[in-house]
């Protein structure tokens, strides 16, 4: 009796040690305010699940002939740019993304935004060391391409997919870099990269 209530208090207080929950800006504002820039000595995990956040970014993206010529792309003939997001994980592990990319027009009249595209996200936290490698994949609309069509429309829809990097300053701050493919279906196919911050409400 004695060692089946030790195995219990032992595993309970194990389980609660082990589990580390951030404070979303919904349940506790001021409580969240303080984390922002703060560091969690001791913290098991920075990613929980219920979680939102946004990014911010600088991005770059340059028209590709095909994904066999990835690694042969010329960083002076891009587009520089800026990039916003949301993202929503149900789980610790899965969620799902939506980002804008405003990219510079080179002198010539376009649209502010160039394209929407919404993904599904797998994270894998490698905890404690507050590193999150993700790969995710979608699509969405574009309206300003990189390469216009020859009867000059700009609008065409997308489908990408992508990898990246994360890591957890605290529980609500982070930094992030990562690279997709996006495939068009009236103009070639495109390189995004992004890095930036991301802030977890």
């Amino acid at each position: 009796m004695k060692l089946k209530m030790l195995v219990s208090v032992t595993s309970a207080l194990m389980l609660t040690a082990g589990m580390a929950k951030a404070v979303h800006v919904w349940e506790d504002p001021g409580g969240w305010s303080s984390s922002v820039f703060s560091y969690e000595a001791g913290t098991t995990s920075k990613y929980t699940a219920n979680e939102l956040s946004l990014d911010l970014s600088g991005s770059y993206i340059s028209a590709e002939r095909h994904l066999g010529k990835l690694f042969e792309t010329n960083i002076r003939h891009g587009r520089w740019g800026g990039d916003a997001g949301l993202n929503y994980f149900f789980t610790r592990y899965i969620g799902i993304g939506g980002d804008i990319n405003m990219s510079d027009n080179n002198g010539h009249n376009g649209n502010f935004v160039d394209q929407a595209i919404g993904n599904l996200i797998a994270r894998f936290p490698i905890d404690p060391s507050g590193f999150a490698p993700y790969i995710f994949g979608g699509g969405g609309r574009g309206f300003d391409n990189p390469v216009p069509t020859s009867d000059g429309n700009k609008y065409e829809w997308l489908a990408d997919l992508g990898v990246g990097m994360e890591y957890r300053l605290n529980l609500a701050t982070g930094i992030f870099a990562d690279g997709r493919y996006i495939w068009g279906d009236k103009t070639g196919d495109r390189l995004l990269l992004r890095a930036g911050l991301r802030i977890v409400f």
